[in-house]
């Protein structure tokens, strides 16, 4: 498989190539990108199978990336790769496949890229794609992502109670 890497922090990037090379044999090659245009750019180029996405660049958000591609051009998957957890609702409903914490736990790497290679089969990405752009439209974002110890918990906003503050954590009533 041919994998893109897209995020605006160089360290990053060659921390998810070492990641990639030492624990994923299924990825034969790597190329990056260091901001959104130049992604897009990539994709036409490369024709990756798989896209590992920053939500928060300079410019252009990883979310954005939409607005750039072509139902007909969107023949990849989707791992979103970001250190703000508040952005996995968004990443699902835009139909990434994972959502990625940073920093990378190479366990977690190795499962999103299974779920992709057993994911590949291109019918099932245009529909997707079809229900992304359907739910971007909507604007149907009312879950929030709540990192726990066992990884995201997802909670529909209506049924918050209240949300209060204990120093690094927060503490939410449903």
């Amino acid at each position: 498989m041919k994998a893109l890497i897209i995020d605006d922090e160089a360290k990053a990037r060659k921390l998810l190539t070492v990641l990639l090379t030492d624990h994923c044999p299924e990825i034969t090659e790597i190329a990056e990108a260091p901001n959104l245009p130049q992604g897009v750019k990539a994709i036409h180029q490369i024709k990756p199978d798989i896209v590992f996405l920053d939500v928060e660049m300079p410019e252009y958000s990883g979310l954005e990336l939409m607005d750039f591609i072509d139902v007909d051009q969107f023949n990849f998957e989707i791992i979103f790769t970001t250190a703000y957890a508040e952005y996995a609702i968004r990443a699902f409903e835009l139909s990434a496949i994972d959502y990625l914490l940073k920093p990378l736990r190479p366990d977690k790497l190795k499962e999103a890229v299974k779920k992709v290679s057993s994911s590949l089969n291109r019918n099932q990405i245009n529909r997707r794609i079809d229900a992304l752009r359907e739910s971007f439209q909507k604007n149907l974002f009312n879950k929030i992502a709540i990192p726990n110890s066992d990884g995201i918990l997802f909670i529909n906003t209506e049924e918050i109670i209240a949300i209060e503050a204990q120093g690094a954590y927060s503490k939410v009533a449903t």
